[in-house]
């Protein structure tokens, strides 16, 4: 009886889909430079261990995980799904944490991950974060509005009313 009033619960439903979404863009930073290391794959199996799912949604994230890994989402798929999901800041921040951790697991950051992840800041209007420390950050770096542009762009979406 509990597992069914679980999934009703829209509340723990929430719990579901945030996880899932992070698990999508988890993978799409792992693949980023085109190889699934095997420190990348373990910190995948950890993030779904530290989920706040039940067991059946855990088992379900573990089905995504294997289904993303033969065929990871689309750069397209990921900034979509930012665009017209994530409208709270503290998620997308959330998110961005995540993002960086797993470009820095296998204990080097392609250019690629680094890409990935300002595109991401743009698809949340969030100023680009860097991986690195703010000494290194370079002084060109574009601003949340110039990334928000760039991947509505990419996205053929219309510009938001000024």
């Amino acid at each position: 009886m509990e597992r069914s009033t679980q999934a009703t619960d829209p509340a723990h439903h929430a719990s579901y889909e945030l996880a899932a979404l992070r698990l999508h863009l988890a993978i799409g930073m792992a693949v980023a430079d085109d190889e699934l290391d095997e420190r990348e794959e373990a910190g995948l199996c950890a993030f779904i261990a530290e989920c706040d799912v039940d067991t059946h949604e855990r088992v379900l994230l573990g089905g995504l995980l294997q289904r993303l890994i033969n065929e990871p989402p689309s750069l397209e798929v990921l900034l979509r799904k930012l665009v017209n999901t994530i409208h709270d800041p503290a998620v997308a921040q959330l998110l961005l944490v995540d993002l960086a951790t797993m470009a820095r697991v296998d204990r080097r950051v392609d250019p690629r991950e680094e890409g990935l992840l300002r595109l991401v800041c743009g698809a949340l209007h969030i100023d680009p974060v860097s991986l690195y420390d703010d000494h290194e950050r370079a002084a060109s770096d574009a601003t949340a509005a110039d990334l928000a542009r760039l991947v509505r762009m990419l996205l053929d979406l219309d510009e938001l009313a000024a």
